[in-house]
């Protein structure tokens, strides 16, 4: 009995991203077709103070400048670890490398916290609601924010937090 309340509210394991195109946020100049073939799928893994991100992905723009974002109850958060230097060079744990298919064939980011237990800031724990994978029509990837919504940046596939199985 108390082993299975245990892994009920475990915050401690892996679960696999569902990610879903966001057919609406997407530049003017992409058609609709093109921009709603995209597909990912993820996994999401914590184990006490650490964690891991990893995303593999496909019909994304072709060589697109793309990055990954935490979507919290405190705004967005770069999907990597915390004591990262993001500064919008494009050389950061949250950038996805897009090749000449549309293909990103495998992105991990070593975490500094466990996501299940939240993002920890100075003003107290962010609580992930889900994944991000944003397009930068700019070029540019912005460093610790995505970008000016659906002018600069453009959410083109989302997945809610999962919980965590053993």
């Amino acid at each position: 009995m108390e082993e299975d309340r245990k892994s009920k509210h475990s915050i401690d394991g892996c679960c696999d991203l569902d990610f879903d195109v966001m057919p609406a946020n997407r530049p003017a100049m992409i058609s609709v077709p093109f921009w709603a073939q995209a597909t990912a799928e993820g996994e999401l893994c914590g184990q006490c103070d650490e964690g891991h991100i990893q995303i593999s992905a496909k019909g994304l723009v072709t060589c697109g400048p793309y990055t990954v974002f935490f979507v919290t109850d405190k705004g967005d958060f770069p999907a990597g670890p915390r004591s990262a230097d993001y500064t919008g060079s494009g050389f950061h744990p949250n950038t996805l490398i897009v090749n000449g298919e549309g293909v990103v064939s495998y992105y991990v980011a070593p975490l500094d916290f466990n996501p299940f237990k939240g993002i920890p800031t100075p003003t107290g724990c962010a609580k992930i609601i889900g994944v991000s994978i944003n397009y930068h029509l700019n070029g540019v990837t912005n460093g610790m924010t995505p970008g000016l919504d659906n002018v600069d940046v453009f959410d083109q596939l989302y997945a809610p937090i999962c919980c965590p199985r053993d």
